[in-house]
């Protein structure tokens, strides 16, 4: 079991108040108990527009992975690119993270940029999804806040891989799509975020996969933390509000925003999404349906 001095490191926002009896404790990501409908679990043959979908991701080959604000000013990228970082506008009342006085879960601010420990604290490789690969720097999305902030590593700290996994969530619908390249991998309504703590919008990507020991827990049977935080909480039960995509005890909440932030996905899908993608794999969380999904026809495959 994953011991309450190990959850208060990651802390995944989604539940409401963690029992002192428990390991995992007794309710999941809620405080509400509405039911809805049911999720759907169907293998289908959606296309994705823009097929084939192609994703690259870089692990650190080292203990630590120094990410750069800026590059060096010798430094001429083709074609010419913003040299320095970039970041999603967020809420005055939420703080950056990492900071000073809040460097903790393994990355710390430094003079330069950034500061990340590998393995992660689950030990688990720490992986960053690559926005732009210069040769000898590559661009890439990192787990901070503002959400979205970017930076940039040097090539040879890191190997690199691609997936044609990715992960699109409408908040609107309720309704999750995994894509295998062009073709929708598994398909789910989900519980999202309450809308005094709703779940981010924008580009992400999975940092890594957490098994779970028992799906009969709070977060399921897997916990797929992802590299964004809360818009509106600074921190969470005494940890940081990291978001995670993760499993669940309550199905019975499927389509309500009964969260802290976090996606709970029943559990028998999570299963099936871990076991497939990879850290690294890319998630847009849209605030309503995205237009592709309109010009598209669900099929449930062929067993």
């Amino acid at each position: 079991m994953i011991s309450p001095r190990r959850l208060r490191r990651f802390r995944p926002i989604a539940a409401a108040a963690i029992s002192l009896a428990l390991v995992l404790g007794a309710a999941a990501c809620s405080d509400s108990k509405e039911a809805s409908s049911g999720a759907s679990t169907e293998q289908s043959t959606t296309s994705s527009p823009g097929a084939p979908y192609q994703t690259t991701y870089a692990t650190a080959k080292g203990s630590k992975l120094t990410v750069y604000s800026e590059l060096p000013k010798s430094v001429v990228t083709t074609p010419p690119s913003s040299t320095s970082s970039t970041s999603s506008t967020v809420a005055s009342k939420v703080a950056a993270i990492p900071r000073t006085g809040l460097n903790s879960a393994g990355v710390k601010k430094t003079a330069d940029g950034y500061e990340f420990t590998n393995p992660t604290y689950y030990k688990n490789p720490l992986v960053v999804e690559v926005l732009e690969n210069q040769g000898d720097w590559m661009k890439v999305l990192i787990t901070a806040r503002p959400n979205h902030t970017t930076g940039w590593i040097k090539a040879d700290d890191v190997t690199i891989a691609a997936t044609d996994f990715h992960m699109e969530l409408d908040l609107s619908t309720f309704h999750l799509k995994v894509f295998q390249g062009a073709v929708v991998f598994v398909e789910t309504d989900v519980v999202i975020g309450k809308d005094s703590t709703p779940t981010p919008v924008g580009r992400f990507f999975v940092t890594e996969k957490i098994k779970n020991p028992s799906d009969t827990g709070i977060y399921g049977a897997w916990i797929l933390p992802i590299n964004g935080y809360s818009e509106v909480l600074d921190t969470f039960d005494n940890g940081l509000p990291q978001v995670a995509f993760h499993g669940t005890n309550q199905p019975e909440l499927v389509r309500t925003k009964s969260s802290n932030g976090c996606v709970r996905i029943p559990n028998d899908v999570v299963v099936k999404i871990a076991g497939a993608i990879p850290a690294g794999t890319p998630i847009d969380i849209f605030a309503t349906t995205p237009a592709s999904w309109s010009s598209t026809t669900a099929a449930t495959a062929k067993p």
